[in-house]
């Protein structure tokens, strides 16, 4: 279904020109009439004021990578600056002598042209007598270099202000050359995987540009070079039959998708609907916009929904590149609707208590999320989480959050010792603990809902109230010292969130020396806290803590912390009102 689904996105965008491809021009240069430069090189991009702005987008005559891979080759009008300009590589110097005949092809095609189309042969050889003038090709290296331009960045041509790129009879002139080229021999007629029709199949197939840790030159779907991968005696993607009108419609929506796919940890995530939509629902989820958010929770909640046959079909594909070939990570096929429904429900599993103890927080971003769980860089995770999380925003409830991301964040939340109250990190763990299928919010029968957005009071379970009765040691300490250099917290979080009953005892005793030490009001709540707690506790403390433990276990002993900040800002309040009446 996934070719079938991406052929359907190329039908509908009007992709799959044969003949030319979308790609990213980072410089035009530009010539007069006779040749010589008419300016510096002029810096393309799409949005100038981005931080990054990307290349402009330009359509380009295609060639394929195999016969660019053979080093005697090159693009038509547009190539890189090594290749159309010999702009060299200083750092791979033995790429110097391919890279001259390929400009020399480059020069070779510009040559062909003029001869077969007379209105643009002024131009091409404008073209050609700058690219054959050695000082001229120095000035714009100079200028080049100044501009700080990597051989790698693709480069047009302009006479005159007008950009070749853009000639229709050039266009007109490829697209003949491409055609002679390619009749030959009929190929062999097989069933083709994506339509099922019975037609011409290829032999081989061409790249898909842009893939995450796929090669510079581009990847490939339909890929077997091994006797293990082949039978029936069929060699190369005969194996994996595809139409020539098939392959380009799905290479050409993927190059598209690509493009502006979420990109993370060396994986590429594409969606897209099977009808245009006026907004995708996933993107709240990597923006965190908080208006969009409330009102996808409201139209789900209060709209009225469809399932049926003609619902919107959504998609999402995860890519990854492995050497030349691309590894498809996941896939989902669902409806519009279901993924609205899903997304509504990410956000409300996400919900927290903020900080301060006051209302909730949901608006969260799905990189917040993942940085909540490294120290500096994602590729600190396991490459395999950020994409089991983002499509597990996309699938709902009914599929549990990854074990690895659970441990990944409570890995964090003990080490961390300038930040332990990450409201993300303890969101993405309240949701991890909701999803499990060991949560006891899934038993409608027990009240002992743990994982609420704030402090539960309620709760009886052990490893909730352990968090919660380190935060009173913690405030408990705090009143009685004052600020300490490496205090409860910095000193034992770690042990306590996994063997409470090695250090608890200990803290227990401190706790009852700093409860004497204490004074004023606050002393006494905290102490009625510490009462409360450890009479639900009982007499002993948990030997050891599994993993959705632990997270129990800083959920504790956040919400305990943030309802803290909650009473001290209101007894603020109270006492700023008091002093005004007075």
């Amino acid at each position: 279904m996934m070719l079938q689904a991406l052929i359907a996105y190329a039908e509908r965008e009007n992709l799959g020109d044969a003949d030319f491809e979308t790609v990213g021009v980072r410089w035009l240069v530009p010539l007069d009439a006779a040749g010589k430069l008419a300016g510096g090189p002029i810096p393309l991009a799409e949005n100038p004021d981005e931080k990054k702005p990307r290349a402009k987008q330009f359509a380009r005559p295609f060639t394929s990578p195999n016969e660019l891979n053979q080093g005697t080759k090159s693009h038509f009008l547009c190539d890189t600056l090594e290749r159309a300009t010999l702009l060299l590589d200083p750092k791979a110097a033995e790429k110097a002598a391919a890279r001259s005949t390929q400009h020399d092809y480059f020069k070779s095609l510009l040559t062909e042209a003029a001869s077969a189309c007379p209105p643009e042969a002024l131009r091409l050889n404008a073209v050609l007598n700058f690219l054959n003038h050695p000082d001229s090709v120095a000035s714009l290296h100079r200028q080049l270099a100044d501009a700080k331009a990597k051989p790698s960045d693709n480069a047009a041509f302009a006479v005159d202000g007008f950009n070749l790129l853009g000639s229709e009879p050039l266009k007109q002139f490829w697209r003949q050359r491409r055609g002679k080229a390619a009749a030959g021999p009929a190929r062999p007629q097989r069933v083709c995987i994506a339509t099922g029709e019975l037609a011409e199949t290829l032999d081989t197939t061409e790249k898909v540009k842009g893939v995450p840790g796929g090669l510079a030159t581009g990847t490939n779907l339909v890929s077997f070079d091994k006797d293990s991968f082949c039978s029936f005696g069929l060699e190369q993607a005969q194996n994996a039959a595809l139409s020539a009108p098939a392959e380009l419609k799905i290479r050409s929506a993927l190059n598209d998708l690509i493009r502006c796919g979420l990109r993370m940890n060396d994986v590429v995530h594409l969606h897209w609907s099977r009808q245009r939509m006026e907004q995708d629902p996933m993107d709240p989820v990597v923006t965190g916009d908080k208006d969009a958010i409330e009102k996808l929770l409201h139209s789900v909640k209060h709209g009225q929904q469809f399932y049926g046959l003609d619902a919107n079909a959504y998609y999402c594909l995860s890519l990854s590149g492995n050497g030349a070939r691309i590894v498809v990570r996941d896939w989902l096929e669902s409806t519009v609707p279901e993924v609205e429904k899903h997304v509504a429900e990410w956000f409300e599993d996400l919900s927290i208590v903020p900080l301060d103890g006051f209302g909730r927080k949901r608006d969260f971003k799905f990189g917040a999320l993942l940085y909540g769980m490294v120290r500096a860089e994602l590729d600190e995770l396991p490459p395999q989480v950020p994409t089991q999380l983002f499509h597990g925003a996309l699938r709902g409830r009914s599929v549990p959050l990854p074990q690895s991301a659970l441990a990944a964040a409570l890995r964090r939340q003990q080490l961390d010792q300038e930040n332990k109250l990450n409201p993300a990190r303890l969101a993405l763990i309240k949701a991890c603990l909701l999803r499990s299928p060991n949560s006891p919010n899934k038993n409608t029968q027990s009240k002992d809902t743990t994982m609420t957005e704030c402090l539960n009071p309620e709760s009886r379970d052990p490893a909730y109230l352990c968090g919660r009765l380190f935060a009173v040691f913690d405030r408990l300490q705090y009143l009685a010292l004052g600020g300490v250099n490496a205090g409860v917290v910095e000193r034992y979080y770690a042990s306590a969130s996994t063997t409470p009953a090695l250090v608890m005892g200990r803290l227990f005793r401190n706790a009852q020396f700093h409860l004497a030490k204490a004074e004023g009001g606050v002393a006494t709540n905290v102490g009625k806290d510490f009462e409360a707690i450890t009479c639900a506790l009982g007499d002993q403390f948990p030997a050891s803590l599994d993993l959705e433990s632990q997270g129990r276990f800083a959920l504790g002993y956040y919400h305990q912390k943030a309802d803290y900040r909650r009473r001290t800002a209101e007894r603020k309040e109270a006492q700023a009102k008091s002093e005004t009446t007075s």
